[in-house]
């Protein structure tokens, strides 16, 4: 995953990180904000609207899953990246939680 910070429309820092590292906090964040019982098929598009669903129905959770999974940006610096590289990054942070979610006993599917 990758974040790019902007002055203008110039990259002036890049930040990076991968899935396989994320903290269970952040995962157990991302299952919590989002509603599990909307996936019927797990498609793309289904993931895409629930990813779209948690950017603009809970702002801090999105800036505070950005800061756990890019450690050192700021606020500052998450003001100046474009909303459709976020919504990226949380598109594989769903996808991910799922595919772990999936992989736990007992779990919704």
């Amino acid at each position: 995953m990758k974040l790019n910070v902007y002055e203008k429309k110039t990259v002036v820092k890049t930040y990076e990180a991968d899935t396989y590292d994320l903290m269970f906090g952040t995962v157990e964040d991302v299952a919590k904000a989002i509603n599990l019982d909307a996936l019927k098929t797990g498609s793309n598009a289904e993931i895409m609207k629930l990813a779209g669903n948690l950017a603009l129905t809970s702002m801090d959770t999105v800036t505070d899953l950005m800061k756990d999974i890019f450690d050192g940006i700021t606020d500052e610096e998450l003001r100046h990246t474009k909303v459709t590289e976020i919504a990226a990054v949380l598109v594989d942070v769903v996808k991910y939680t799922i595919k772990q979610l999936n992989k736990m006993p007992n779990s919704k599917n």
